[in-house]
């Protein structure tokens, strides 16, 4: 119903009241989703994304504002499939509603519902009704729900928490004790920013003085009535760092870590083509000003083993350190020039390969590609972009392996950090913390034994294409090389941990259900480094929950008043 009307109401609501959408970004949940049109789209402040049910009445959609508030208004912009009845709900506990406002004649596009001062934390739009469009019936579908409403003069509640401007997600107003733990490599404090419920309102932060350690801030209320006291528990990775190179020294890589492979291993030539030889030479590997230069040169070169002569020189490194599962970090500056194919990976430390580090010290047992290789990036003639790969044996035992794209800019002017995060269900290859390829390792057994890191760039070949004549040096720098177990997320309560709790289906393309044998009252969504991305607090048995994530590995902590369960969840 955008008529004239609703457009003199929202005037007059916007002079009075805070223009302060007390809905954007918080949490959600529906009664179904389709097609991937999560709940959270109704609330991310993008109109050209949206929320859509399943093509059936009723259906609702909940917004946890995170604090209590005096209501104003709400604002539904819709889309084609709109509904024509339907009623805007309140609650303070998700459990028990009031009805504030029953629409029974909308026509669509933007709805403006005058809430008059009603209190509540819980928004509830309850569909009963939906339009017809030609002669068919679709879902509900939101592009934007948004509430305005204003906090009182006794209100001492923040409305957020954000750590270095990320905003706490886990974080709802009257929780008042937080665990956050810190990516991997991540041992400084974060700069704590906040806002209150009522801008009035005063708060001091006191920081953490190292890691472990507790952030506090102190807020009192306008009126100096109430105050209250939210603390930030800051914890280490859940990733344990196993071994490392920072570069911090001059001269060759550290024979302690690294072990030159420059013994020609087909005939007196590389693999795919490759045009280099490589050395053990300085003027190709060598650490300076805190980082590693792996330089590829024109020169004509003699091996010395097989005397055979290439235009081309570089290093291959293998990490004398083999694992089995954990995050793999490389933080790097690639080559610029045309002809150079870098590459950070990974092989089996069973591989049957003359001269690799592994295969002298006796583990060599399995040929290529049956030990399994992990091409953590690797990059083509377009500098624009990274690729990475797995390669196996396919059921026949022939050679097969899937591969991935993603657009990188300026890899050779900025640092960028290529990772790995790897356990026995899924193998996911990232850049920057943006995952673009996953592997579903729970079928797989040639990613299930210890892998060794290769660092190296080759010169032409299969991926590396045509070298031109110009060329004459380029290098790949690398600031560190990081390798991490991963520690699993804990459980601190034990008051009843033998309550039930399901998660399914799990696997899920991001929408799943969570249910217990007793009331849930928090869900906590963590990625694979402990960041926390979202929650929920049901107050139910069961809850339907939606999440906008990459393909990968989460943690779903569930928490009730006698229980809490870290189950693990595949979103393929």
């Amino acid at each position: 119903m955008k008529t004239s009307f609703n457009y003199i109401l929202a005037i007059l609501f916007s002079t009075s009241l805070s223009a302060q959408n007390l809905a954007l970004q918080k949490s959600t949940s529906t009664s179904s989703v389709r097609d991937d049109n999560q709940s959270s789209f109704a609330v991310d402040g993008n109109q050209s994304s949206r929320w859509e049910s399943d093509f059936s009445d009723p259906q609702f959609i909940i917004v946890d504002l995170a604090n209590t508030f005096k209501l104003n208004r709400v604002e539904i912009y819709w889309e084609a499939a709109y509904a024509t009845q339907y009623q805007i709900q309140l609650s303070d506990n998700k459990q028990q509603w009031i009805t504030a406002s029953s629409i029974s004649n909308s026509n669509g596009e933007t709805d403006i519902i005058n809430l008059n001062g009603a209190s509540a934390r819980y928004i509830r739009m309850y569909g009963t009704q939906r339009t017809t469009i030609g002669n068919a019936q679709y879902g509900y579908s939101i592009f934007e729900f948004e509430v305005y409403g204003e906090a009182g003069t006794n209100n001492a509640s923040l409305t957020n928490i954000f750590l270095d401007d990320v905003e706490l997600a886990e974080f709802s107003s009257d929780q008042y004790n937080y665990d956050h733990f810190l990516p991997p490599g991540v041992n400084s404090v974060p700069a704590v920013t906040t806002s209150t419920a009522n801008s009035s309102a005063n708060y001091t932060v006191t920081n953490a003085q190292s890691i472990p350690g507790t952030t506090t801030i102190k807020v009192t209320s306008a009126d100096g009535s109430t105050s209250l006291t939210y603390s930030i528990n800051f914890k280490g990775s859940v990733y344990n760092l196993v071994w490392n190179d920072e570069f911090d020294y001059d001269g060759s890589p550290s024979t302690s870590k690294w072990y030159h492979q420059t013994y020609p291993p087909v005939g007196d030539s590389w693999f795919n083509n490759e045009k280099q030889h490589y050395t053990d030479r300085i003027e190709n590997s060598y650490v300076s000003n805190g980082s590693l230069k792996i330089k590829a040169i024109k020169e004509n070169y003699e091996d010395p083993v097989r005397g055979s002569t290439k235009q081309y020189t570089s290093a291959r490194l293998n990490s004398k350190y083999a694992f089995k599962y954990g995050r793999v970090e490389v933080r790097a500056k690639l080559p610029a020039a045309q002809g150079t194919w870098p590459a950070i990976w990974t092989l089996g430390k069973n591989i049957i390969e003359n001269g690799a580090y592994w295969q002298t010290q006796g583990f060599g047992n399995k040929p290529w590609p049956a030990c399994g290789e992990i091409d953590i990036m690797e990059q083509s003639g377009d500098k624009s972009k990274i690729s990475g790969a797995f390669h196996f044996l396919d059921s026949n035992g022939n050679h097969t392996y899937t591969y991935d794209y993603l657009s990188v800019s300026n890899t050779d002017s900025s640092w960028h950090v290529y990772a790995v995060d790897w356990n026995a269900t899924t193998i996911q290859l990232s850049v920057d913390g943006t995952v673009f390829h996953t592997l579903n390792n729970a079928q797989n057994d040639y990613f299930d034994n210890e892998h060794f890191i290769l660092l190296n760039i080759a010169m032409g070949g299969n991926l590396g294409g045509n070298i031109p004549e110009h060329f004459s040096s380029d290098v790949m720098e690398i600031d560190y090389v990081r390798i991490y177990d991963l520690q699993p997320l804990s459980s601190s309560l034990i008051a009843n941990q033998n309550i039930e709790v399901n998660i399914y289906p799990n696997p899920s393309m991001g929408q799943f259900y969570v249910e217990a044998a007793d009331i849930i009252n928090k869900i906590v969504i963590y990625d694979l480094t402990g960041r926390t991305l979202s929650k929920y607090h049901p107050f139910n048995d069961k809850e339907s929950v939606s999440i906008n994530e990459s393909p990968g590995i989460y943690f779903i902590k569930v928490t009730g008043d006698k229980f809490e369960k870290v189950i693990k969840l595949i979103i393929k």
